[in-house]
């Protein structure tokens, strides 16, 4: 996929020229340059610039670019719609995966109980963000969360051994359903998964089948 710049000059030297300056653009990636309209004067006066089209190869590092700003753009929109006052800064992006980080007054707010209102949000910006899998957190609040739910699979654990009962969690996201698999595999007589559907899906651990 090619890059398309319309730009206005007296030549297509001085095209070149303008499209390297005003649009930080490598000369070598050019790959076709197309004159629309010739520069025209009057008997030297009035002069009036023409106008060409630049293509260039489109590389990795400027498709990232516009995906992290298209992630930007729709964080922004849906925290302004919220009525939250944000920051959003991209910590990594990279094959079509951006993590973003939060931050501001109302931190606690997009937060919720228990990260829930976090959840909801990622949820919103990833169906709007259709072709890039976008991460949100909020001062290294995932971090804690993920510590929190460690703690949470091992007593659930042992409560589906002490009980001999079903144990059926709230609904995660599959980030935090994952760190809950992880922990439960570990305890050989029990089986863990999933039912429901995002974002209602939940974890279910109960007692192995034995024989």
């Amino acid at each position: 996929m090619n890059l398309t710049y319309q730009i206005k000059a007296k030549s297509k030297d001085e095209a070149i020229i303008k499209a390297v300056e005003n649009h930080n653009i490598d000369q070598n990636k050019i790959v076709e340059i197309i004159e629309i309209s010739k520069a025209t004067s009057f008997f030297g006066f009035f002069k009036k610039n023409g106008e060409y089209q630049i293509q260039m190869e489109e590389t990795t590092k400027i498709i990232e670019t516009k995906i992290e700003n298209i992630v930007v753009e729709r964080a922004d929109e849906l925290l302004n719609n919220m009525g939250l006052v944000l920051n959003v800064k991209v910590l990594e992006a990279r094959d079509h995966y951006v993590l973003i980080n939060l931050s501001g007054e109302d931190n606690g707010i997009i937060i919720g109980k228990k990260g829930k209102t976090l959840n909801s949000f990622e949820y919103l910006l990833n169906s709007l963000c259709k072709s890039v899998k976008v991460e949100v957190d909020v001062e290294g609040f995932k971090a804690k969360r993920a510590e929190t739910l460690r703690d949470l699979a091992r007593k659930m654990a042992e409560k589906a051994l002490n009980t001999d009962k079903i144990v059926k969690l709230n609904p995660m996201p599959p980030r935090e359903r994952k760190i809950i698999h992880e922990i439960v595999n570990k305890y050989k007589e029990l089986d863990t998964f999933s039912e429901g559907r995002d974002p209602k899906r939940y974890i279910v651990i109960k007692r192995k089948r034995m024989g």
